[in-house]
């Protein structure tokens, strides 16, 4: 605090002598030019009387030019001590005295203000005595072991119970102990104070689900849905929700949002295990009994990057087999949104159109995939698609892989 100050008190002497320093010497030179001001004029009333004492008679003109010479010799001694006299004639140009003077006690209070308004914007005296706090107990925490350390972060945290930084630290040190309830507290603290932060909500999600045995609970998905809603592509509450699809059986639901995490980070830490449960989900969809007599295809969908800008989260993704021949109605179709891209789907006689004309009751469909930039199943021109344009419908089919990547004219 004392150091801060200090500082503060340099800064502001620089920059008042920075100011006034010009005024001063302004102030010294005017007065050198008030000097030579007098000299000549004592000069020039010298020489009035001695032309007097010439017309007089007093002198003559000899005595006259030897006088004259004197004096003159004697102004020029004086001019060299104060200054050369041309400086006179700048100074004229230059701002009076006191012009300079008021304007560097303007730019001074401006100064001295900007100085403040740097304090004000720091924060009150309380708040910079809290910064100097906080650093005096980094260094404290840093000298300690692991036991006081937690002590003495349990006291600040009962006297100082808003400091967010205090209880992040707590919850680290609860969750490395495994302590989890105490962690959770420590989190229900921080959510207090922050709000919905979406990795705060995604990590308080997690720590709930170690607690209830590595199984997904209704409370890890409401937190994991909260944190989503805030931060869509949030790689932990991703995680968390496609663990908890796959448990309930919605294999698609689980893939799509593993394959959403895998976009956003390819090469991030655990990326093989989401990649291994992707495989794994689409073995079990793909061993899913089908109804007697009924016919199933599995598609992944995904958006191609380039295309990527030119759509809106909310826009409407139709998923849907035809026939290769006949009419054109689909056969089994399925709506979801852009913002659930990369997505996989499962397309079967539930989603028929018209109860004749079902995917079973085909052999050759073409399955494609659409962004309707109209919201409207019929195709614009404008709208994005992807196709596959044969699949026989009564092989044992793998994953259909669509990439909605061109533009329909």
């Amino acid at each position: 605090m004392i150091d801060f100050w200090l500082l503060i008190t340099l800064l502001l002497v620089a920059g008042l002598s920075f100011l006034w320093w010009p005024v001063f010497m302004r102030r010294r030179q005017s007065t050198m030019v008030s000097r030579q001001q007098l000299n000549v004029q004592a000069f020039e009333t010298q020489v009035a009387d001695l032309e007097s004492d010439l017309q007089a008679g007093r002198i003559d003109d000899e005595q006259f030019s030897a006088l004259k010479i004197e004096l003159e010799r004697n102004l020029l001694g004086d001019v060299k001590q104060a200054g050369d006299l041309c400086v006179h004639a700048e100074q004229g140009k230059r701002p009076s005295v006191k012009a300079s003077g008021l304007t560097a006690m303007l730019l001074s209070a401006v100064l001295i203000a900007g100085v403040f308004g740097f304090y004000l914007s720091l924060g009150s005296s309380d708040t910079l005595q809290k910064m100097a706090s906080q650093q005096a107990l980094v260094h404290k925490l840093s000298e300690l072991s692991a036991e006081e350390r937690l002590a003495v972060l349990e006291q600040e945290a009962d006297k100082n119970p808003e400091q967010v930084d205090i209880w992040y630290a707590l919850a680290n040190i609860y969750f490395q102990q495994n302590r989890l309830e105490k962690t959770q507290y420590a989190y229900d603290q921080l959510l207090a104070l922050v709000g919905e932060d979406p990795v705060l909500l995604a990590e308080y999600a997690q720590i709930l689900f170690f607690m209830n045995g590595n199984k997904v609970s209704t409370d890890v998905t409401t937190i994991a849905e909260r944190a989503l809603a805030v931060d869509p592509r949030n790689l932990s509450a991703l995680g968390l929700m496609g663990i908890s699809a796959f448990e309930s059986g919605n294999y698609s639901k689980a893939i799509a949002a593993w394959q959403t995490a895998l976009s956003v980070a390819p090469d991030a830490q655990g990326a093989e295990a989401l990649e291994m449960g992707i495989e794994r989900a689409r073995k079990l969809m793909a061993e899913t009994p089908q109804a007697e007599g009924g016919a199933q295809l599995i598609v992944s969908v995904s958006l191609d990057e380039a295309l990527l800008a030119q759509t809106k989260p909310d826009q409407v993704v139709f998923v849907l087999a035809r026939a290769t021949s006949g009419p054109k109605m689909p056969l089994a179709a399925h709506r979801i949104r852009v913002k659930d891209l990369p997505a996989t789907v499962i397309l079967n006689d539930d989603m028929a159109m018209r109860p004749e004309l079902k995917l079973s009751s085909g052999d050759e469909v073409e399955v494609l995939t659409r962004v309707s930039m109209s919201g409207q199943p019929i195709a614009q021109a404008g709208d994005l698609q992807g196709q596959f344009r044969s699949v026989n419908v009564n092989s044992e089919q793998g994953l259909i892989e669509l990439v909605i990547d061109h533009i329909i004219e």
